[in-house]
């Protein structure tokens, strides 16, 4: 990774990678609208003459807990597959949620008769058709129940609209997030394939310095090196070999004199200052 910071060309490629991919990202990903509605499920209204004008009359004021269940119920049907395919032939992308809503109370805490419905579609009126399908699905699915359970006409609860269907609106961020998503995994492809041609391009510039091209930091050859140091060592008699810290000094000895001898034009080398071992015992 160091070697990439000292190639300031290949991470600008890199940025620029993740720069084309957000921009495609952006420009594939799709908007996706949302329309809410909210329905209430209510009572059958009281019959009996006594309940004439009386509170049974009015089916909004009797919203027991057995309606809030029936609610539960009938957002549970609106789960299946006959209500999906009405709200993808609205306009909708099949993407739906019917939830019954609570009790804002924290110390009620209950369910009660509203569900609340979310259509989503490709534009804003598609997302409103499939919420108003999902509205009149929500009495659907409640007729069939309680025609299913023999429940007299006169006797089942019904469903009335509390808020109508939204205008669609733009869900979330879909472009922002698929730039970022886009881009980074571009960029990430990018810097990783930096990294794995790295190796290879300097093993074949290595290839090509070990043939004779090639050249020490101080500009000379490290081949002339290693034959200056291993004629000395044969002269100076030596049978103790160095250690590291004396063959590091001895080789940047021997390098600088063959650089000084370059630069001077001549062949002679100056003698080499002698390496003093410490003795071991």
């Amino acid at each position: 990774m160091r070697s990439l910071t000292r190639r300031p060309v290949a991470l600008l490629l890199v940025a620029l990678i993740g720069v084309l991919g957000a921009a495609y990202g952006w420009s594939s990903a799709s908007t996706t609208y949302e329309s809410r509605a909210v329905v209430l499920i209510i009572p059958p209204a009281g019959t009996a003459a006594g309940d004439q004008g009386g509170p049974a009359a009015n089916p909004l004021v009797n919203l027991d807990y057995s309606i809030s269940q029936l609610a539960l119920t009938v957002s549970s049907q609106l789960q299946g597959d006959e209500v999906r395919t009405a709200v993808v032939a609205a306009g909708g992308d099949g993407v739906y949620s019917a939830d019954t809503l609570s009790s804002d109370n924290a110390a009620v805490a209950q369910l009660t008769p509203l569900i609340s419905l979310t259509a989503s579609g490709p534009s804003a009126e598609g997302a409103q058709r499939a919420a108003a399908a999902l509205v009149e699905q929500s009495s659907t699915q409640l007729a069939a129940i309680q025609t299913a359970a023999n429940v007299p006409a006169t006797s089942q609860a019904r469903v009335v609209t509390s808020a109508a269907p939204t205008t669609g609106v733009a869900a979330g961020n879909a472009q922002v997030r698929a730039a970022g998503v886009t881009g980074l995994a571009a960029g990430f492809v990018a810097l990783l394939a930096l990294v794995a041609l790295t190796p290879l391009l300097g093993g074949r510039a290595g290839s090509g310095r070990s043939a004779g091209t090639a050249r020490a930091r101080s500009g000379v050859s490290r081949a002339d090196v290693r034959a200056l140091l291993e004629d000395e060592w044969q002269r100076s008699g030596r049978n103790v070999p160095l250690t590291r810290a004396e063959a590091r000094q001895a080789w940047r000895s021997a390098e600088a004199r063959l650089e000084a001898a370059q630069r001077s034009g001549s062949r002679q080398i100056e003698a080499p200052r002698t390496v003093r071992h410490q003795g071991r015992g």
